[in-house]
């Protein structure tokens, strides 16, 4: 079973995709963790994120694994498992510049594909239901307003004692917008399929309720096919 979730920085996907994997059991696919690794083991390589033919030349070079070990993505590099220095304000730019990258898109789409065939996943980010899985029974897109995806960002930084502002936040995530729904590889945008749903006036556990029910409503519909088929 695959979950796919796409949505802009704030929208709320990180928090209620792995809230809903856990209600499930399922594994929480954090693809934007995967494209913030690259651009970090990048740095520390020594080599440019913002220069392509370097990182295409040099990316399957680069010591990252990706795993899933008791039903959590685990990201590491070299002897090192990756958590919060991916969280960092400065990894969600330099993730964007990367994700333009047709080497970086393809390397991390076939990992992806490869992680979800070990087993029912929530997989969240920003092409899972356009490109990675089109094909997957629920497919969703998270959204809400700026201010409030810049208001979430900023409550989320001062609570890790990350130094922020609102203004910066939000200009920050404007741009990112921006990037992400203008490029020319995979834009940022809902499946034609897919459920939108603005998170602006909901809390997390009626997005929460609203995705399970979906989930619900999908494996309903696929057990009556079958029975029919049968």
């Amino acid at each position: 079973m695959i979950i796919a979730i796409d949505g802009p920085a704030g929208a709320g996907k990180s928090t209620v995709c792995r809230l809903l994997a856990s209600e499930l059991g399922y594994t929480y696919l954090d693809t934007g963790a995967m494209y913030r690794a690259v651009a970090w083991a990048l740095i520390r390589e020594g080599i440019d994120p913002g220069r392509e033919a370097q990182v295409s030349r040099q990316l399957h070079r680069i010591p990252l694994r990706f795993s899933i070990i008791n039903a959590c993505l685990v990201i590491s590099y070299r002897d090192s498992v990756l958590e919060e220095e991916l969280r960092l304000p400065e990894m969600s730019e330099l993730a964007s510049l990367v994700s333009r990258i047709p080497s970086v898109r393809d390397y991390l789409t076939l990992q992806q594909k490869e992680l979800a065939r070990q087993g029912s996943v929530v997989a969240e980010g920003r092409d899972m239901t356009t490109v990675v899985f089109p094909c997957a029974p629920v497919k969703v897109y998270l959204t809400a307003t700026l201010p409030v995806r810049a208001g979430r960002r900023l409550a989320e930084y001062r609570q890790k004692g990350i130094a922020a502002d609102y203004s910066s936040v939000e200009q920050r995530m404007r741009e990112r917008d921006e990037a992400d729904e203008n490029r020319n590889l995979a834009p940022l945008r809902p499946a034609p399929d897919a459920h939108v749903l603005d998170t602006s006036e909901l809390d997390i556990s009626e997005v929460v309720a609203i995705l399970k029910e979906l989930v619900r409503t999908s494996a309903q519909r696929d057990y009556c096919a079958i029975s029919h088929k049968n």
